[in-house]
């Protein structure tokens, strides 16, 4: 996805007009600074399908400087919310951006362009009508990847059909697709056990065979949804 945060306001060129003062002074104001990208944590969301049809997220551009001084108005940020466990990475590099686990502080991803500087700063004994102004900042831009690793407090781990995704139709309410052939999970799937007034979340983890740490059967792409999970529960196969 595309990110550019807002450019800042240009500064103004003004003079003061006013009926006795024929020679007045300099009064260009400051242009406003562009908003930022800044992306929040929403536990109400467990998912990137909001995610999938919009591809490009801009922020509001400051206004340009005005006359008597008058400062162009700050753009406003934009807001992205995002599910807990959201990695956010650079789409050139892969670095990440930013690591975004159940935290409620807002995360600052692009900063905005400042405002350019309007024609009253640059006045001197010498220099008393300046007919210059700053251009505004351009604000930060680029491209970005959004990964997201389930979070859970018990992870049900073992080998294909074992019978994980039943086990946790059984304990929670959730409704994860249950058939008898390999790889029935894709994604993990995410159960909440209620006992006594307390809970924890359930995920069913997709099967892994052998080999994959080394990425065998899409071993990476399901590893990676464990690495947030306090506790692990294998599940075996006794029948032989």
């Amino acid at each position: 996805m595309y990110l550019k945060a807002g450019n800042g306001g240009d500064g103004a060129v003004s003079f003061r007009r006013e009926k006795y003062i024929p020679n007045g002074g300099p009064d260009g104001g400051d242009g406003g600074n562009g908003g930022n990208i800044v992306f929040v944590v929403d536990k109400g969301m467990h998912t990137l399908m909001d995610f999938r049809h919009r591809r490009s997220y801009k922020a509001q551009d400051g206004e340009n400087g005005g006359k008597a001084n008058r400062k162009g108005k700050d753009g406003d940020d934009l807001i992205v919310k995002v599910p807990p466990g959201t990695l956010v990475k650079d789409f050139e590099t892969g670095r990440i951006i930013a690591d975004l686990h159940q935290s409620d502080t807002p995360r600052v991803i692009l900063r905005g362009g400042r405002g350019g500087k309007g024609n009253a700063h640059f006045a001197t004994a010498t220099r008393q009508a300046p007919k210059f102004a700053h251009r505004g900042e351009k604000g930060q831009e680029r491209w970005v990847v959004l990964e997201l690793k389930s979070i859970a407090d018990v992870g049900l781990i073992g080998f294909p059909n074992l019978g994980k995704s039943t086990i946790l139709s059984v304990l929670t309410s959730a409704r994860p697709k249950i058939a008898d052939y390999h790889f029935t999970t894709i994604t993990p799937n995410l159960g909440v056990v209620y006992q006594e007034g307390k809970s924890f979340v359930l995920a069913d983890i997709p099967g892994l065979v052998e080999g994959a740490h080394e990425g065998t059967g899409l071993g990476l792409e399901f590893l990676r949804h464990s690495e947030r999970t306090r506790v692990f529960m294998h599940v075996l196969d006794a029948s032989g």
